[in-house]
């Protein structure tokens, strides 16, 4: 089988470096780029380095059929992606008349004195084809170094974004089309640990594997993904269906989504398209699965109220907790776990109420009740359920997002159940 093109993937900035951002731009060009049949095989974060860029680029060139820069392209004296490409290339820099005459004429009509410092977004390497930038004043180019075509598109997401689809991906078909194909699938799992799904899957996350198996972990969720070659894209899409499938069989219980990590908007998807009411009772947690389900847009239609009850008399005012109740059992039990979900849903009028109460440590803890341990509760039309978690002790903030998983996981298994 002819191999897949390959592209390497150069995000550039002191700020990403330095750890004051965190790129985003390679993650979406690499699952752009295995739509299109590529295969990305480095991912590279340098700072506002010229020469180091320029390296860089000499290096990657020769064993890749694209490079994508992202980054570097704007009026400043650290902006030096257009240098390090023309050097690379052996060329110079040639000012654009007509990208100067249209920056011109976008500062003017914003009202604003043209800095002579923004000539710099009108010079590109000699013989490069300037890339459009409707969002933004930093056009990008793309050229040639030997078999390799290097595209530079602006850093910020909302001006790259869409480049990669108008101006990057016709140039990769035209480039290099794919002679081989490649497709990749996703599943998002719940509840199952990293280790546990690895040993299930065996020989499928062999390295070799095709189709290839790889598993990431990010509070209790695990994103599972599957990429497939084969001698076209049709034949590499019905692989990785397949694969996909056979894995969505097995995990049947754990899996929440085939498309969207973000179990939050799983959850509020389904009781939007339901037009079921929802609310929390928060203890350990503090509001961090309201403020998970309230990320959803338009959840105002099915969202009204929540209720963060922190202490045992706001329990008791709040949400008529018995208090007979919290003395003999505790806060942190399955049955103060069921009346803060039976006691929203009547307050909140929703027909869907989950609660979360735990010890997220570092204190609070005892024999029997340690730091991670937690209750959940639910309240769906009347029927209540509650499940115990015992999450690794891994430091406060953890605790609390395992816990937030855990509960919208049981909120979303009210209406779309799966074995557990």
């Amino acid at each position: 089988m002819t191999r897949a093109p390959r592209a390497a993937l150069i995000a550039t900035g002191d700020e990403l470096v330095g750890g004051a951002f965190v790129d985003t731009n390679s993650g979406a060009l690499a699952r752009r780029l295995a739509q299109c049949g590529w295969e990305t095989t480095r991912c590279i974060v340098l700072g506002d380095d010229e020469d180091l860029l320029t390296a860089t680029l000499r290096e990657l060139a020769p064993a890749h059929d694209a490079v994508v820069i992202t980054g570097g392209l704007g009026p400043t004296l650290d902006d030096v992606t257009r240098h390090a490409a023309a050097r690379a290339a052996g060329v110079e820099l040639a000012l654009d008349a007509r990208v100067l005459a249209e920056l011109q004429a976008l500062f003017a009509t914003r009202q604003r004195p043209f800095p002579p410092s923004n000539e710099r977004q009108a010079l590109f390497p000699a013989g490069a084809e300037v890339l459009a930038n409707p969002q933004g004043t930093a056009p990008g180019f793309a050229l040639t170094l030997g078999a390799c075509l290097v595209c530079a598109l602006p850093g910020p997401p909302r001006e790259m974004l869409p480049m990669l689809e108008r101006e990057l991906v016709p140039r990769l078909a035209r480039h290099r089309p794919p002679s081989s194909g490649l497709a990749q699938r996703a599943l998002y799992l719940v509840g199952l640990p990293e280790g546990v799904f690895a040993e299930q899957c065996g020989a499928a996350m062999r390295r070799d594997a095709n189709p290839l198996v790889g598993v990431t972990a990010k509070n209790s969720v695990l994103s599972v993904s599957v990429r497939a070659r084969a001698a076209s894209v049709p034949e590499a899409e019905a692989l990785a269906e397949r694969h996909a499938d056979e894995l969505a069989r097995r995990f049947h219980a754990h899996v929440y989504s085939r498309d969207e990590p973000d179990l939050a908007q799983v959850l509020g998807r389904e009781l939007l398209a339901r037009r079921i009411a929802v609310t929390c009772a928060e203890s350990c947690t503090g509001g961090l699965l309201a403020a998970r389900l309230t990320q959803v847009a338009g959840i105002s239609a099915v969202f009204e109220r929540s209720f963060v009850t922190y202490a045992d008399r706001a329990k008791t005012e709040e949400l008529g907790v018995d208090p007979a109740l919290l003395a003999r059992h505790g806060a942190v039990s399955a049955e103060v776990a069921a009346a803060l979900a039976l006691g929203a849903a009547r307050r909140a009028g929703a027909r869907l109420a989950l609660s979360i109460t735990g010890i997220a440590g570092p204190a609070g803890a005892t024999a029997d009740k340690p730091v991670g341990l937690v209750w959940l509760g639910r309240a769906f039309d009347g029927a209540v359920v509650t499940e115990q978690r015992r999450f690794l002790a891994l430091g406060r903030d953890l605790v609390r997002e395992f816990a937030v998983t855990a509960a919208l996981d049981l909120g979303l298994r009210a209406l779309v159940p799966r074995p557990h």
